[in-house]
């Protein structure tokens, strides 16, 4: 699919510049074994609109904590910086507690990024009329720009930032679609991101079967062969 095809939308101003950039920025604690969502999400079925990558990429991007600090591949956006990432779950729903994300630290770093929840119809055409369920600003924070195309592994925890959700409103999410919708430097076309992570809870859904028991409904036909038999045992035995 061409560029053109996936991403034919026009951008309407970028509005002011007067940006705070100056965010304060906490590295995540250490997710525990019961909260990672990662290992829920479908890898098979995560999809990108207005990706660069090979579709098989995005999936490495929700990193096992052994992964952790690997930086490649790196999500690329294509036609221009935006990007919409959907993340299905595996046979479930979570509550959400947090997103955590690596990112490019200066060039290419996301800035206002929309979440939605269980919605399956979204694309470039409709996202900006529909009513996200949280919007956040991401800080300029992440990998530097200047590391070396070669290296796979940086071992930063600064890089990531956590982005905590309001639990009330993500709870029932089978899927969650993220929309980057633009980035701190306007000067470039494209978003990049190393990392994601789903902090949370996790329902499995119950696919036990059924079990319906039931008493058959007499036959009168065994009643009457029943009875025949009894009344030959009878006269064989002189009762």
């Amino acid at each position: 699919m061409s560029c053109e095809d996936e991403h034919h939308h026009s951008h309407g101003s970028h509005g002011n510049n007067n940006h705070d950039h100056d965010h304060s920025h906490v590295a995540p604690i250490p997710t525990s074994s019961s909260q990672t969502l990662n290992s829920k999400i479908d890898t098979f079925k995560v999809s990108a609109l207005n990706m660069a990558n090979a579709p098989g990429e995005l999936a490495k991007v929700f990193k096992t904590p052994d992964k952790k600090y690997e930086i490649r591949p790196v999500i690329k956006s294509d036609c221009d910086e935006q990007l919409i990432i959907n993340i299905p779950f595996l046979n479930g729903s979570a509550k959400l507690y947090s997103l955590i994300l690596r990112t490019n630290g200066n060039s290419y770093c996301p800035k206002t990024i929309k979440l939605f929840k269980n919605d399956k119809m979204i694309d470039f055409d409709n996202v900006e009329l529909k009513k996200p369920v949280q919007t956040i600003t991401h800080p300029r924070v992440g990998v530097a720009d200047d590391v070396d195309e070669t290296e796979v592994i940086v071992e930063s925890d600064n890089d990531f930032v956590e982005h905590f959700l309001q639990r009330h409103k993500f709870t029932g999410v089978q899927q969650l679609t993220v929309f980057i919708s633009d980035i701190y430097d306007e000067s470039e076309d494209q978003c990049r991101i190393h990392s994601i992570e789903l902090r949370g809870e996790f329902t499995e859904l119950n696919k036990d079967p059924v079990i319906t028991i039931y008493e058959s409904a007499a036959n009168p036909a065994d009643h009457k062969n029943l009875t025949a038999a009894e009344h030959q045992n009878n006269i064989q035995f002189g009762s």
